[in-house]
């Protein structure tokens, strides 16, 4: 039977602070292969995303992987004890579709290089395809690689490829909202063309692993929205696997902030608790890199054991989806009103967070971009955590304290509170970040941002916590980011500055 990892380490820039394995906070795409050991052997993380997506990447990764550490893989087999699962770029949005084919070319190639060693066969066997919207562009995917293993098989010398893996395994990454809201149709629609197309006749299709994105759905909608979103889409993604007759094991990609999921390895049983029924999370750069590695690969282990043990949770049910639909809506709607107003200030404080991968542009000619709105391009949500960290304005608050006072107003206080068990402590965490002072001194520029000091009145009227600084630390980071303001406006470099608040905080972005 196939093993179903908790833990997904991936290559997301989010570390504040240096990697302990490298000594720095720079990670490039050649020190990426010993990340990946790490990760395996240091931290025991049962899975890394090899990331071909938005960023240069190590096409030798095989090679190097078994050729540098032979004897760990001969005990710790890849492909079946853990696992490297490639992300592909979209080529319905991202240019350069021929990176795929070097990707297929690569897993093909690996097969034959774990045959000639002695090692477990097919090393790598399963993709993330990311911004998935339809289950035509999975099977669509498969197609291709089947016909590219298909042409590699028949090398009349049999030299090459004898025994490539027929069919590629599919994870579809959902990172819209109303994608995951359809993600039970696309699991159906998924089930069904696989079948129609014959692929079952070659591979039985047993289970599917959808990924569910929180970073983008906070980032184009709110936190809130992002955290009931994740859990409509796990719930309709269990109904529809029963429905198929195959197995599901959701996975969840989230980050240190609040703003991105608020896993850290201080917060693994309150995450746990939060979603159920997810079988994988993505333990990122600042989860691995931000805390000490005792602590972290503590954490790893809690969440392998934890994840496994709360998979079988029970769904939601209609009622409470259409709860978390309505309760969509309302967030939603105050959260965009401010982030529109105030994109201005958060792409020009986004030119000063400190890069920490090769990654390639977003924009341009190999790239796309991401709008919130038509007319409103934002950065990629890291850089956009970051930003709004930096000066003293979690996301996490905007829209969500008049939100919260519509919510209390209509009667769906006691649906939110059921819906989302850890919303007031994840506020309170991302309310410790706030600075007033910087928030007043941009109303001028930026009036939308009387908005955010009325979010920050009703958190603290109906949620009883304290909307500032009560620690130290948290004081310091609210002088910092005082002092960070005050030198943009002097128009003076401010990233040294930016990263010794984000090391302060324990994560970037």
């Amino acid at each position: 039977m196939r093993a179903i990892p908790g833990t997904m380490a991936t290559q997301h820039p989010d570390n504040a602070a240096a990697a302990f394995w490298l000594g720095k906070s720079f990670i490039d795409s050649r020190d990426e292969v010993r990340e990946c050991v790490v990760a395996f052997e240091e931290l025991g993380c049962r899975e890394f995303m090899w990331d071909w997506e938005g960023k240069y990447v190590d096409e030798a990764v095989i090679e190097r992987l078994f050729e540098e550490n032979l004897p760990f893989f001969r005990k710790k087999r890849l492909g079946k004890d853990i696992f490297l699962t490639y992300r592909l770029p979209n080529i319905w949005v991202e240019k350069g579709s021929y990176r795929i084919l070097r990707a297929f070319a690569n897993i093909l190639t690996a097969h034959d290089i774990a045959k000639d060693i002695g090692l477990h066969c097919p090393p790598v066997f399963e993709i993330i395809l990311p911004m998935t919207t339809s289950a035509e562009q999975l099977v669509y995917l498969q197609g291709i690689y089947s016909d590219f293993a298909r042409l590699i098989r028949k090398d009349p010398e049999r030299r090459i490829g004898s025994g490539n893996p027929p069919v590629i395994e599919m994870i579809p990454l959902v990172e819209d909202i109303p994608d995951m809201m359809g993600l039970g149709d696309l699991i159906r629609k998924y089930v069904a063309l696989y079948k129609r197309r014959g692929l079952g006749k070659i591979k039985a299709l047993d289970y599917v692993r959808p990924f569910i994105a929180r970073s983008d759905p906070a980032l184009n909608y709110g936190m809130v929205p992002a955290v009931l979103g994740a859990k409509v889409a796990v719930s309709r993604a269990r109904q529809a696997a029963e429905d198929c007759g195959v197995e599901v094991y959701p996975v969840i990609g989230c980050g240190g902030a609040p703003f991105r999921g608020n896993l850290s390895p201080q917060t693994v049983k309150r995450f746990t608790e939060e979603y159920r029924g997810v079988r994988t999370a993505t333990v990122q750069s600042s989860f691995r890199y931000d805390h000490p590695p005792g602590a972290v690969a503590a954490a790893v282990k809690g969440l392998n054991r934890e994840l496994a043990r709360r998979a079988a949770a029970p769904g939601m049910g209609a009622e409470e989806e259409r709860e978390a639909e309505k309760l969509i809506a309302v967030f939603k709607k105050h959260y965009r009103a401010t982030i529109i107003e105030i994109a201005p200030l958060i792409i020009e404080m986004s030119g000063h967070i400190p890069r920490r991968r090769e990654r390639r542009l977003h924009t341009g000619l190999f790239g796309y971009s991401r709008e919130l709105t038509k007319g409103v391009s934002l950065p990629r949500a890291i850089t956009f955590t970051a930003s709004l960290y930096s000066l003293g304005i979690p996301p996490e608050v905007i829209g969500t304290g008049r939100a919260l006072r519509e919510a209390f107003d209509v009667g769906m206080s006691e649906s939110l509170g059921r819906l989302y068990v850890n919303l007031k402590q994840d506020a309170q965490d991302a309310c410790a970040f706030v600075n007033r002072d910087n928030i007043a001194r941009l109303k001028g520029r930026f009036p939308a941002l009387s908005g955010v000091e009325e979010d920050l009145k009703w958190l603290e009227g109906i949620l009883g916590i304290p909307a500032e600084p009560t620690l130290n630390r948290h004081l310091i980071h609210r002088n910092m980011t005082s002092n960070i303001l005050l030198l943009l406006e002097e128009g003076s470099e401010v990233s040294a500055m930016v990263e010794e608040a984000a090391v302060l905080r324990g994560f970037l972005g």
